[in-house]
């Protein structure tokens, strides 16, 4: 444990998980739960659900639960102390350092890190600004950049040597393992360091709270590669970052202008657009979206024209969509990037453009109709088809309604004939991806569930049901230990999370499944919250504990008889073989006994 448990429970207890996963998944009520399209795979009917009251959240798709703190590890890609630590400043806490000594290695490093890029930082700065840098400022200025946005980005320019910033880092005590861990280094093949950035004018990369993560480098030629943008390191991750949300995420605006790249970002945040953003020589990713959905109620995508960034689009449609984000889609003249449209047109033209953004529909019935040659019937066809499809997939009944009123004038069809059309591939689409919200108890825990955890094939399941309703019902605990202690535990995986749960009710005489989720590794508690939400939701805890207890100690003495029938077999001692015997006949009658409270 890298923190106390106190501050663990703290850090559980101020962030409500209905709060923390809405941020990222649209929930619906039904009854006590909450539920939604999981967010860790893919599916068309929501089986991933919240349990408000138990504060934990339990997907029967793919298995995958936990508490608030295990849903923050799998949705933002986090280890167990980011995932705490993000919590924590979300909630306003200030956590202590950390114990373990491997995250303490791993925090040091880390920090470490960010120093040298804010170091780095300053040294492609001071390049730009030297006699050095006069090249790169006439590109920039020529691109329309003030000295002020170029202060406030950070800009700075990469100087043409091998390793004038490696040498620089060196001789202020960087080791060469953490210049290579921060991805400003790399290993010639002569095996010396050199710089990863050369000639290049540089684009800090500053995560939400202002940190220097990473770095873009631009050329100013023909020189290829066109960007080169900094590796995955200890604090970047560039399918997490969004460039320029530290700026935007601070706008009155309460949406995002997602485009292309850097120069896109800095030249609209210039002109008063301060909601740009942009992802780092990726495809929108999934973390991106769910981390635009948080940050504002719609998100606008501004992508080049051109087939690549239509492809884009059409990518970047689904994944916005998947995770019910509200978006739109802005088309440029001329197939115009932002940059350029605004410095030939300046900022208010441009924001007329923002206003009239598409909606994600009609974008994509406009990508289908370039498609085809209308002069066809069959095209035409073709096309009307592809519309019904479309419009079939799309969830809101009004858009569907306005857009199909809209093609069937603009086509030349009945507007009956379209709505039939839809209507009968709607219905064929809900019924092919429908699936009963009644959850199936599964008979073997065991089996099929994506968190791979082995259990014993006699006792594992009941001795998983009895830590879970014993964490339901504490007062139960003394009867239930001096009956059955971590001891007499038979599933490894049980004894184990036996010990942790025996010894928080012994030291704290409470602990709710969702404090003992937060003590457990990620495929454990999925596992633990499946027991949770498919075996033990029984309205009489005590009497449920007492059965799962009789079955155990049934097990136990039926495994005892066969061991006995043996050495019985075995035992050429008289005497030991009647006193085996007698043992043999008092367990049975136990056993009878046991049965016939069964």
């Amino acid at each position: 444990m890298f923190y106390p448990e106190e501050i663990i429970e703290e850090v559980r207890l101020r962030n409500d998980i209905i709060e923390v996963v809405s941020s990222y998944v649209k929930l619906e009520r039904k009854g006590r739960r909450y539920f939604g399209l999981c967010p860790f795979h893919n599916e068309k009917t929501p089986s991933f659900c919240v349990e408000p009251a138990k504060q934990f959240f339990y997907c029967f798709g793919c298995n995958k639960g936990g508490s608030v703190i295990q849903f923050i590890m799998g949705i933002e890609n986090l280890d167990f102390p980011e995932a705490l630590k993000y919590l924590a400043e979300r909630a306003g806490i200030t956590l202590p350092e950390p114990e373990d000594s491997e995250e303490k290695e791993k925090s040091r490093i880390r920090k470490e890190i960010l120093d040298i890029n804010k170091e780095a930082a300053r040294f492609f700065f001071s390049v730009l600004a030297s006699k050095n840098g006069l090249e790169a400022q006439g590109y920039l200025k020529r691109r329309g950049l003030t000295e002020k946005t170029i202060r406030q980005f950070g800009l700075g320019l990469a100087p043409a040597g091998w390793n004038e910033l490696t040498e620089k880092l060196l001789s202020k005590g960087a080791t060469s393992g953490l210049l290579l861990s921060s991805g400003l280094s790399v290993r010639a093949k002569n095996g010396e360091l050199i710089d990863r950035f050369r000639g290049r004018i540089m684009f800090p990369i500053f995560d939400i709270r202002g940190n220097i993560v990473g770095f873009g480098g631009r050329v100013t030629d023909q020189t290829q590669p066109k960007y080169l943008n900094s590796p995955d390191t200890p604090v970047y991750n560039k399918s997490r970052e969004l460039y320029g949300l530290n700026y935007a995420r601070q706008s009155k605006s309460k949406k995002l202008l997602m485009v292309e790249g850097y120069m896109d970002v800095i030249s609209l945040h210039q002109a008063g657009i301060d909601y740009a953003v942009a992802s780092l020589g990726t495809a929108l990713t999934q973390m991106q979206a769910w981390i635009l959905k948080k940050y504002a109620e719609e998100v606008i995508i501004s992508y080049d024209s051109d087939s690549a960034g239509q492809a884009a689009t059409m990518r970047g449609i689904d994944i916005l969509e998947k995770v019910g984000c509200k978006a739109r889609i802005l088309l440029i003249p001329d197939g115009k990037d932002p940059d350029e449209y605004i410095r030939n047109n300046g900022p208010e033209k441009f924001k007329n453009l923002v206003d009239r953004a598409i909606s994600l529909l009609d974008y994509k019935i406009r990508v289908e109709n370039k498609m085809h040659n209308l002069d066809t019937v069959d095209d035409k066809l073709k096309l009307l088809n592809s519309v019904a499809d479309i419009l079939a997939a799309h969830d809101n009944s009004i858009e569907r309604e306005i857009y199909s009123k809209y093609y069937a004038e603009q086509y030349g069809i009945s507007l009956e004939s379209l709505v039939n059309e839809v209507a009968k591939r709607r219905k064929k689409l809900i019924s092919a991806n429908s699936r009963p919200m009644t959850i199936r108890r599964s008979a073997s825990l065991g089996r099929g569930s994506q968190a791979s955890v082995k259990i014993d094939s006699r006792y594992g399941e009941l001795e998983y049901m009895l830590l879970v309703m014993l964490c339901n019902d504490n007062r139960l605990f003394e009867r239930v230990s001096a009956q059955y202690g971590p001891e007499n535990f038979n599933d490894p995986g049980a004894k184990k999370v036996a010990e942790k749960l025996y010894g928080r009710l012994e030291q704290n005489k409470n602990c709710v499944l969702a404090e003992l989720l937060t003590d457990l590794d990620s495929n454990t508690a999925s596992f633990v919250v499946r027991v949770a939400e498919t075996k033990c939701d029984l309205a009489d805890t005590e009497k449920a504990i007492a059965q799962i207890l009789n079955k155990l100690e049934l097990l136990k003495l039926e495994e005892l008889q066969k061991q006995t029938i043996e050495r019985i077999k075995n035992e050429k001692d008289g005497n030991l073989r009647q006193k085996l015997g007698l043992e043999f006949s008092k367990r049975a009658e136990r056993i009878a006994e046991l049965k016939r409270l069964a």
